[in-house]
């Protein structure tokens, strides 16, 4: 009632705020998830009686605050980036609202069933193409509650934010109703179906901590080196960088560890070409008896006078000459790569002109996996960069090709000790649930951390340290109805939502 109380007048404003301080509170790091449950009431109360015109402004005023606190760290490193995000990411809560009012307008109260279609078609569009970005998806406040999301493994994260969207639905639905204990019964009860069933199957598929999860384990060390990004790149700071991490790393010489893993660009220099620390990190991947995985730039040329360069994975066996590299496919736009700039040239020095801090990597063609020997055994291992954890797709093809391990390496040292190194460390959790695979995430300054293949986190790091983790992980046995068909529930919602829009186009067409 206190919802529908406010909605009239200047109050729509209140709630704006509401829904996005619950929304955002939601999300890592905080452990408040359940927020997720009833934030969006306060945006369909504030849409009530909105025209399709005026719902646009609102939409928009609503997912810029929801941006803003949910996405502030960004402007930690770029105050332009930060601009740049606060005036492209609420668009999609724009359209969001105008379609809710269309909808309302063209169906009736009934067109509150198809909110979930719509809210989970626009999160799955805006995951798509080189400004995909879908951090800020619904599934993503619920990573500490791993009972619940378990059948991530059959519908991906949307279904997860399809679900938190049903209940929304339904507390709304029974307020605006006004509804008695007589006819709000049935919807209470489907209510808490929509907990008893989820909790029930994760209880059900979670074997107990240290119970069997996999055929074989492996033996995975995550070095953290806990480098300062400003300094790193710094060519007098380079063979400190690789004594810090040869330090750390010669402490497992006395470990039987089968993997040892190395953040993004952790080399800081073009480790192919310097043979100087090439042949140190060869060395050390000897003394340990265990095969290094860095992150690193590396290059290619495409004719005598023309190179690329990437944001590379590289395996540095200690028994081979052969450096396998994987690279990054999905950049971080404007950050890593300028979209477009093949087709708007002038971008780039435009970009640099306002200090973006953007980069000229390209992007990789090829998924590839690592073949890592162990235990006298070629073992694929799928290496993700970065920014792609967050692509559920993405990691999924890599696992449907083959991978029994996925390895994740990150530098978030950029944004320091604010939410986004957690909230994207809690992403990954829905990467092994998805794919029912073991992670090993290591990062530059944290937060790495081993994550089970039911989204357990194991063991992870502080913020800001330098240190060693190990842990014995187990290789992924089964392909899971998500890794196999991919979102096909975003299909689904989308085939439904264009449907809606394009019965209640026709409706009002015959009506005029």
């Amino acid at each position: 009632m206190l919802f529908k109380e406010l909605s009239p007048g200047w109050n729509r404003f209140a709630l704006v705020l509401i829904f996005a301080s619950l929304l955002s509170l939601a999300f890592p790091p905080l452990q408040l998830g359940f927020l997720a449950y009833w934030a969006l009431i306060p945006l369909f109360f504030m849409l009530k009686d909105l025209s399709p015109k005026k719902a646009l402004f609102w939409g928009y005023l609503a997912g810029f605050f929801w941006n803003f606190a949910t996405l502030y760290w960004i402007g930690w490193v770029t105050i332009p980036g930060l601009i740049g995000v606060l005036i492209v990411l609420p668009l999609y809560l724009m359209c969001y609202a105008w379609i809710h009012a269309y909808l309302r307008d063209s169906l009736g109260s009934r067109f509150i069933f198809l909110i979930p279609f719509v809210w989970v078609a626009l999160e799955y569009v805006k995951s798509l193409g080189v400004l995909g970005f879908p951090w800020t998806s619904l599934a993503y406040t619920q990573t500490y509650y791993t009972r619940l999301i378990q059948f991530a493994s059959v519908t991906g994260a949307f279904g997860v934010s399809f679900w938190i969207v049903w209940i929304n639905v339904i507390i709304y639905y029974l307020i605006e109703r006004k509804s008695n204990v007589r006819t709000a019964w049935p919807w209470i009860l489907v209510l808490l179906l929509l907990f008893v069933i989820p909790l029930f199957y994760g209880m059900s598929v979670i074997p107990e901590t240290g119970g069997k999860t996999g055929k074989e384990n492996v033996r995975v060390a995550l070095v953290q080196g806990n480098i300062d990004p400003y300094q790193k790149w710094d060519e007098g700071f380079l063979r400190r960088n690789f004594e810090i991490y040869d330090s750390l790393t010669v402490q497992l010489a006395d470990d039987s560890v089968d993997l040892v893993v190395w953040p993004e660009t952790a080399t800081a220099c073009y480790l192919r070409a310097r043979y100087k620390y090439l042949y140190w990190t060869i060395n050390l991947a000897r003394r340990v008896r265990a095969p290094i995985l860095t992150g690193t730039p590396d290059y290619r040329y495409v004719d005598r006078d023309r190179y690329e360069t990437y944001n590379a994975l590289m395996l540095i066996d200690p028994v081979s000459d052969v450096l396998q590299t994987y690279y990054k496919m999905h950049l971080v736009p404007f950050g890593e790569r300028v979209p477009f700039e093949d087709s708007i040239p002038f971008l780039h020095d435009f970009l640099e002109n306002l200090n973006m801090g953007t980069g000229d990597f390209s992007p990789g063609k090829e998924l590839k996996l690592f073949s890592v020997r162990i235990k006298g055994q070629e073992i694929p291992v799928a290496g993700i960069i970065c920014f792609e954890s967050i692509f559920g797709d993405q990691v999924r093809r890599f696992v449907k090709a083959g991978s029994q391990l996925l390895v994740i390496v990150t530098n978030d040292a950029w944004f320091g000790n604010t939410s986004g190194p957690y909230q994207h460390a809690q992403i990954a959790v829905f990467r092994a649930v998805e794919n029912r695979i073991s992670i090993a995430r290591c990062a530059n300054t944290g937060i790495s951390s081993f994550i089970d293949p039911y989204g357990r986190v194991r063991k992870k790091s502080r913020w800001n340290e330098a240190v060693v983790l190990v842990d014995a992980l187990p290789l992924r046995t089964e392909k899971t109805f998500y890794t196999k068909h991919g979102d096909w529930i975003a299909y689904l919602v989308l085939a439904v939502t264009g449907g809606a829009l394009a019965g209640a186009g026709a409706k009002q067409l015959f009506s005029s």
